[in-house]
């Protein structure tokens, strides 16, 4: 009970912080749709691209690789 209501609020907190984060930006052209209306900083951009290629799938197969 105790992991559904910890992943419950955790959910809620990121789509409140992302609802902040995002209803300025103009998302009605492409600029704003597909860039953040370029408003990413780069260690934004870069956590996405990290975290994006470590997905378990590659770690797993680094590992059976290595072995």
């Amino acid at each position: 009970m105790v992991g559904i209501l910890s992943f419950l609020g955790f959910t809620m907190l990121v789509g409140i912080i992302s609802y902040f984060a995002t209803r300025t930006t103009d998302e009605k052209s492409s600029d704003g749709y597909f860039l953040g209306g370029r408003s990413l900083t780069a260690g934004v951009i870069a956590g996405s691209l990290l975290l994006t290629n470590l997905s378990t799938e590659q770690i797993v197969g680094l590992n059976g690789s290595a072995y």
